[in-house]
């Protein structure tokens, strides 16, 4: 039986990513195995995406893409479809990132980032505490490596 519920489901984790909080949760067509899975919007995107695009599902535990290997240890600049830039400076943790934008100012500052991709919204989950919410960008138009002064 395929099921989907679509909800504030806090205290979830995502089957694919492992963060907290989630929208949706669903047994059947984007799930191998019959197993029940609990997606934040990104994952559950990714996943609706892949079918309506002929993949077969996946198995869950698939992992968002995160930030390209190239840029992994580098500060850098992201230009978007809307003009803004936002600029993405190093932490101790891997794929997350103290962001700026040349517009405005942001709340958080400390992100996660879930996905960088030319094409691709720029997508980032807080680390202020506020576990749920996932704000994304308009698509990535350049990503550029900053020069250390």
């Amino acid at each position: 039986m395929h099921d989907t519920l679509r909800g504030n489901f806090r205290d979830k984790k995502c089957s694919d990513c492992d963060e907290m909080g989630c929208l949706f949760q669903h047994r059947g067509l984007l799930v191998l195995d019959d197993k029940l899975g609990s997606f934040c919007e990104f994952c559950w995107t990714e996943r609706n995406e892949a079918y309506y695009r002929g993949e077969e599902p996946k198995p869950l535990g698939v992992k968002p893409p995160g930030i390209p290997e190239e840029f992994l240890d580098r500060r850098v600049k992201v230009t978007t479809k809307s003009g803004s830039i936002y600029e993405l400076d190093l932490t101790e943790m891997a794929n997350e990132r103290i962001i700026s934008c040349d517009r405005r100012k942001l709340h958080p500052t400390r992100v996660k980032v879930i996905c960088l991709r030319i094409g691709k919204s720029l997508f980032l989950k807080p680390r202020d505490g506020s576990n749920f919410d996932l704000w994304w960008t308009s698509p990535v138009v350049s990503i550029e490596v900053i020069k250390r002064d």
